[in-house]
């Protein structure tokens, strides 16, 4: 009979017995014994940190034997608290670093430099549908400390926490609900389809966070505290009946290669071609030339699959495959700013470094906060619209775009997620709001509701009775203003506003 090399307890009769170590060519068997630390372990502490493999066995029988993957961390032994793992540890086993010589060293206190290490190495590993909802936690985590800086070890275990403590699920890529720091499922919610520049299931959309806290599902912000008091569902007490084995290398984005499907039915031979796909993953196309000479090659089939696997692994670490077009300033004092980078190889692998990167630099922003990636734009040898080295584009004016975009298509109007009103223009400059992800094609009728509503006065949204929305709106920032539009949109699609 076949062996398990997940995790296999056996309890052994000679209790009490010497441990000992035996190997096959399956796995490593390892029994874990009380024992006093290696010299060698006096060695790594000195040196600032300790291996997980080389710490202290805890709460372990002597004579329990655990059968795992040479170097792996057993699921099992872990949920038992049979490891010697703080929360942090604990969290980034779960989001796939299950070789114990991936989790970081000890060191106190954790830097940006340490978050730039990990989120390499959980760039590497594949994202399943276990490992997407601890994965979206840390890299959250790991994202404020790019923001905030240094943190100690146990501000970074409270902060896991936090999590815990909001009862925080996620929207998973196949359509379910699942609580963010287990991955454990909920309940189904719907398919996730491609709509408004981002992937939904019902109310729910890939990348948030929602509080589960009081038997209903909410939106939360940055701070995970509820950002709408209005529930988006109930937490069914039942839901965790549904068995599905979420341990495997199953591909995590299936659901989202068929919603793909939906809007790229041919291959694309020019960045024009992609934009109705995640703005994100078009940004990282078009920065790597190498890459996109590779992709316009594939088969349209090839292209959604590809697409599919990018989007989920950017927004398993950023939370977001939506990006904001800016020029880097105001990020740093002096000429350089060092921002965190996110590239595609010319294979498809993403690297992240933290690199000084001179201010007035065009850059796609990833993601909202904390921690924003910048996806530098590549301005040499740059022809509008399809050249993979021209990303997404901004034009000086709504005529200028429309010239180059021409119409919106039968029934449709071009929208301005952040509106181009003169104060807008003047904050933030015309690239920033005419370009090609922040005007969208609506439908007729729904662009003039949209228009109406900013129009309107709105007291249980801006607070005031003699304040309109687009009047309350307009003193918040880009970031502030695009999210509002795009919940707008859903929100008065789907008739809740």
């Amino acid at each position: 009979m076949r062996v398990s090399v997940v995790a296999l307890f056996v309890a052994l009769l000679l209790v009490g017995c010497a441990g000992v170590e035996t190997s096959s060519t399956r796995g490593s068997s390892r029994t874990f014994r009380q024992s006093a630390p290696r010299a060698s372990d006096a060695s790594d502490e000195e040196q600032g940190g300790q291996r997980l493999h080389r710490r202290q066995p805890l709460r372990v029988p002597a004579g329990t034997v655990i059968l795992a993957p040479a170097g792996k961390v057993s699921r099992e032994a872990l949920e038992m608290g049979l490891l010697d793992v703080d929360a942090f540890e604990q969290l980034l086993v779960r989001a796939g670093l299950e070789d114990v010589d991936a989790l970081p060293l000890r060191r106190n206190p954790f830097t940006p430099d340490d978050a730039v290490e990990v989120l390499g190495r959980l760039m590497e590993e594949p994202v399943t549908l276990g490992t997407f909802p601890p994965r979206m936690v840390a890299g959250f985590l790991l994202r404020e400390v790019l923001e905030r800086g240094e943190v100690s070890r146990e501000e970074l275990a409270r902060r896991v926490n936090r999590f815990a403590r909001e009862q925080v699920a996620v929207l998973r890529p196949d359509g379910y609900l699942a609580w963010a720091l287990t991955g454990r499922t909920q309940q189904k919610v719907a398919p996730i389809v491609w709509r408004n520049g981002a992937f939904r299931a019902g109310s729910f959309e890939l990348g948030r966070f929602y509080s589960g806290r009081g038997g209903v599902f909410r939106p939360v912000d940055a701070q995970l505290h509820a950002s709408d008091p209005r529930p988006l569902a109930e937490v069914y007490d039942d839901a965790d009946v549904v068995s599905r084995s979420l341990d495997g290398a199953e591909d995590a984005f299936v659901e989202l290669y068929h919603a793909l499907g939906q809007v790229l039915s041919r291959p694309a031979d020019s960045l024009a071609g992609l934009r109705n796909l995640p703005a994100g993953v078009v940004a990282l196309i078009a920065s790597s030339p190498g890459y996109w000479e590779r992709f316009q090659y594939m088969t349209a089939g090839e292209q959604i699959r590809e697409t599919a696997r990018l989007t989920t692994s950017v927004v398993a670490i950023w939370g977001a495959a939506a990006t904001t077009t800016r020029t880097l300033k105001g990020l740093a004092s002096g000429i350089d700013a060092t921002v965190p980078v996110l590239s595609l190889s010319a294979e498809g692998a993403l690297v992240l470094e933290r690199i000084s990167v001179p201010v007035g630099r065009t850059a796609a922003v990833l993601s909202s906060a904390p921690g924003a990636a910048i996806i530098l734009q590549r301005v040499e040898d740059s022809s509008p619209g399809d050249s993979p080295s021209s990303g997404p584009k901004g034009y000086a004016s709504f005529k200028s775009f429309k010239r180059a975009m021409g119409p919106a298509g039968n029934g449709k109007e071009w929208h301005h997620i952040v509106e181009q009103t003169d104060g807008n223009v003047a904050r933030f400059g015309p690239q920033a709001l005419h370009n090609t992800e922040n005007v969208i094609p609506l439908d007729k009728a729904l662009h003039g509701s949209v228009s109406a509503f900013y129009s309107s006065h709105q007291y249980r949204i801006t607070g005031s009775t003699s304040l309109t929305v687009r009047q309350w709106l307009s003193t918040q920032s880009f970031e502030a203003q695009s999210a509002f539009g795009l919940r707008a949109i859903e929100n008065i699609r789907s008739g809740l506003w």
